[in-house]
């Protein structure tokens, strides 16, 4: 396994891209290891090895920007408990992992919409980031969501939504969206959760007024 991991680093040492690195850098990713790879080209490297939850754990303990995306995609989706998924949910440190988890690997696994609606209900900011990230993903994977499942998401909004990042709040709205394109009966009891909301500050009505814009132009006809 260590001359696999050697191999990884070599590999990722020759297709170093300086230029994004340093960019990347600049805009607050200070990975310890940063090597400035596409993802196209990281998937490439990922072709070549069998899935391991082995390889994939060392790859994702390395502070390595690389390491962390290739772990995402070598890690056997079957073999995902739900205890080591909430153990790298909660090592997270920037976005970009974030969804290359959710996209990769998170959404694969029957577990995964319990485990986004606790994290968008969590007081960490990241969690919160990586749940509305994960149901949209699941809501174009997936395409089904129980009546429940939208009233909820809805009313998490509806009492927390004042204390989301700005980031955090466009990915609760786009997750929203996401879900608004599922079928117009859903659409429908996302209606009928804002009607609900109790909470009617500027940023609410915003909110409400943004979703309720995105149905009119999903379905082409106004809610009354």
């Amino acid at each position: 396994m260590d001359a696999q991991i050697r191999e990884i680093k070599r590999q990722f040492r020759m297709a170093m891209n300086g230029i994004v690195s340093t960019s990347m850098r600049e805009k607050g990713m200070d990975y310890k290891i940063n090597f400035g790879l596409t993802l196209p080209l990281i998937k490439r490297i990922a072709e070549k090895y069998s899935p391991n939850a082995e390889l994939a754990e060392l790859l994702w303990k390395e502070n390595i920007r690389e390491s962390k995306i290739l772990a995402t995609l070598l890690y056997p989706a079957q073999e995902l408990t739900p205890e080591i998924m909430q153990h790298w949910a909660d090592t997270i440190v920037y976005r970009e992992i974030a969804d290359m988890c959710c996209m990769n690997l998170f959404d694969k696994v029957p577990f995964a919409l319990d485990k986004a609606l606790k994290w968008i209900s969590s007081d960490n900011e990241m969690l919160r980031y990586t749940g509305f990230q994960l149901i949209a993903r699941l809501a174009m994977t997936q395409n089904v969501f129980t009546a429940e499942v939208p009233i909820c998401i809805m009313d998490i909004i509806n009492t927390n939504a004042g204390s989301f990042s700005t980031t955090t709040l466009h990915a609760a709205i786009n997750c929203v969206k996401r879900i608004l394109q599922i079928d117009r009966p859903t659409a429908l009891t996302i209606k009928t959760a804002i009607e609900s909301w109790k909470n009617h500050s500027p940023l609410n009505k915003s909110i409400a007024e943004d979703i309720m814009d995105e149905f009119c132009f999903l379905y082409s006809e106004p809610i009354v």
